[in-house]
């Protein structure tokens, strides 16, 4: 659903949000990536509809663990919007979302390398913690009896200090 979500939309920053589980260790369990509306429609801003977001979180109160969204671009890792989002959400307002950004172009080149499968996708995730910003490390798995995607807490990398 998330690549057929950002191959809809390839122009503007395609965004939803991952619904699933967090571990006793602090890993993220992704179950299910819902779309969600931009209603910026930019190709370098998104913002969720609030409606949409807020439908979310009472038809799955508690599942939300994060955010993914589009750098249709091409850039390959969070900008400085981005990194005050992530430090907004995930230390001030105490909210523990995994971010994970796809970058593009969103083309037939893109659509033909990736076939499908997130293991073929420019992809990052990241987590603000009270150390800084982090890259999570991602497992993709293709047996859909499991969890969709997996975020690994790791906090070796920081990032931009």
């Amino acid at each position: 659903t998330m690549l057929t979500d950002i191959c809809q939309r390839p122009g503007i920053e395609a965004c939803g949000v991952f619904i699933g589980h967090i571990d006793e260790q602090g890993n993220w369990f992704v179950e299910e990536a819902r779309p969600l509306q931009n209603i910026y429609n930019s190709p370098v801003y998104f913002e969720f509809a609030p409606e949409e977001l807020l439908n979310v979180e009472l038809t799955a109160p508690g599942e939300l663990i994060g955010v993914y969204h589009s750098h249709p671009t091409g850039f390959a890792q969070a900008s400085t919007t981005d990194r005050n989002n992530m430090q907004r959400v995930n230390q001030e307002q105490q909210i523990p979302w995994v971010w994970l950004i796809i970058s593009g172009p969103f083309d037939a080149a893109f659509r033909e390398r990736v076939g499908g499968s997130l293991k073929n996708a420019a992809i990052i995730a990241y987590h603000h913690y009270a150390e800084g910003l982090r890259t999570i490390a991602i497992h993709v798995e293709e047996d859909t009896s499991k969890p969709l995607v997996e975020f690994e807490e790791q906090r070796e990398r920081e990032i931009g200090k």
